[in-house]
């Protein structure tokens, strides 16, 4: 065969192999480093009860937690858990530093331009508390007061949406944002009802605090994962899928906020692939 003749050959085969290799590298996504590695990178809050904190003992802990666990175990893989503040959720998902997120963080056409979220695993209602000695009794009384929300939480948008000028302040995290309410530099603080039940419990004043009967916005929480990992995407939503066919999703719930929990809730949602 003519030396012409076998570079071609050569070269087509070359060519056919890079190909190949691509097209391979186009369809491979996270999940595949995942299993290779054995081991889920999930980024948690420690500050966010009972959802995703830090237990006396130093454990991590809350239902968040329990559920990743679940779909680790239905995965097959371990897991190793980083505790970080919600400002760093989406930046260290797109360096490709976690592989999700599970930080009660909610579902919003906002996020979705930047991230994506799993099936839906909670939902509940954001709410306003304020100290009763306020005479506070109607979330419409906030106009022109202050308010304040952690800076990434979506609860202040809500309330700005009912009372357009209510003068929101954004902190850091919810720890803050109570803080200010205590101390008095603001007259409101929002964010998700059973965040501020656990916390307002923790406090040991309940009684002094007020929810306020006519401020609920629904929100759903799901895992934040990177854009375009689908096929990791896909692995967690079936395992979530198993997890409440199972009965597990239900006995979790119950563990956080059935009848005999610290703040008990009324379970009104399924995981389902509609969310």
């Amino acid at each position: 065969m003519p030396i012409s003749k076998i570079f071609t050959t050569l070269r087509g085969v070359f060519c056919a192999a890079l190909l190949s290799a691509l097209v391979s590298s186009a369809l491979a996504d996270r999940l595949d480093e995942v299993t290779s590695r054995g081991q889920l990178w999930v980024g948690v809050s420690d500050t966010t009860p009972p959802f995703s904190f830090k237990a006396a003992d130093g454990t991590l802990t809350g239902y968040d937690l329990d559920l990743v666990r679940a779909v680790a175990k239905r995965l097959g893989l371990g897991l190793a858990m980083t505790a970080l503040s919600s400002a760093e959720r989406i930046p260290l998902l797109q360096q490709g530093k976690l592989d999700f997120v599970a930080t009660s963080m909610t579902r919003t056409p906002e996020r979705l331009r930047d991230i994506d979220f799993s099936h839906i695993y909670f939902v509940t209602p954001h709410a306003v508390i304020v100290k009763k000695s306020s005479g506070i009794t109607s979330v419409q009384q906030l106009s022109g007061r202050k308010a304040s929300s952690a800076s990434t939480s979506t609860a202040g948008g809500n309330l700005k949406e009912v009372v357009p000028d209510v003068n929101l302040v954004y902190v850091r995290d919810y720890g803050l944002a109570f803080a200010a309410l205590k101390e008095g530099s603001v007259d409101a603080f929002t964010t998700d009802e059973t965040v501020l039940a656990a916390i307002v419990r923790d406090d040991g004043h309940s009684g002094d605090y007020l929810f306020l009967p006519d401020f609920t916005k629904s929100r759903n929480v799901g895992f934040a994962l990177k854009k375009d990992e689908v096929r990791l995407k896909t692995a967690i939503n079936q395992a979530l899928l198993e997890i409440e066919a199972s009965g597990e999703a239900a006995r979790i719930w119950d563990m956080w906020f059935g009848p005999t929990s610290a703040q008990p809730a009324k379970r009104t949602f399924k995981i389902t692939a509609e969310y």
